[in-house]
């Protein structure tokens, strides 16, 4: 059976709980805690004063102590455990977030790589468009001269050329 406490209760210190654990061993039930479950007037009839003295208390006293220490010693061992887990987790964590920063440098190394990749084929595609740009504008020259020169040569002279195209035509048809 739990006992219930009332929201406004005081809250106490592990070591004020169990000096009270002591002063009340009824309350909760603990490993290496001395319960008392019952009390009758049979027990206090066999042999038990009612009223002890000071000199009789001293063997409930010194284990009422001793389930003290018990208790305090396990305190602190829970205590150093919750201290070894918490020290593993933050190794855990620590190692985590170098692996995750290393990622991180590694993603940044080949954004950076893939950047710079990626400048060099921008600029040699520039280079060879503006190659090609080159290019066709000697072939324009070049065809444009071509052209002048298809004018010059069969245009201005197609009264002489016309004459031999007529006799070459008659020395075929004899």
């Amino acid at each position: 059976m739990e006992q219930t406490k009332h929201p406004k209760a005081e809250t106490l210190t592990p070591i004020e709980a169990a000096a009270r654990d002591v002063r009340e061993p009824t309350t909760r039930i603990r490993t290496g805690n001395l319960v008392l479950l019952a009390a009758d007037e049979r027990a206090t009839a066999q042999g038990r004063n009612p009223n002890p003295s000071p000199v009789e208390r001293w063997p409930d006293l010194l284990e009422r102590v001793q389930g003290a220490a018990r208790y305090i010693r396990d305190v602190e061992d829970r205590a150093q455990e919750q201290e070894t887990h918490v020290q593993d987790l933050l190794r855990q964590v620590r190692a985590d977030m170098d692996a995750a920063r290393a990622q991180v440098q590694a993603a940044e190394r080949e954004t950076h790589e893939v950047h710079a990749q990626a400048i060099k084929l921008i600029q040699a595609a520039e280079d060879r468009a503006a190659a090609a740009e080159e290019r066709a504008a000697a072939a324009e020259l070049m065809l444009q001269r071509i052209a002048e020169t298809i004018d010059a040569e069969f245009v201005t002279q197609a009264g002489p050329q016309d004459a031999r195209t007529r006799a070459s035509a008659t020395r075929a048809a004899s």
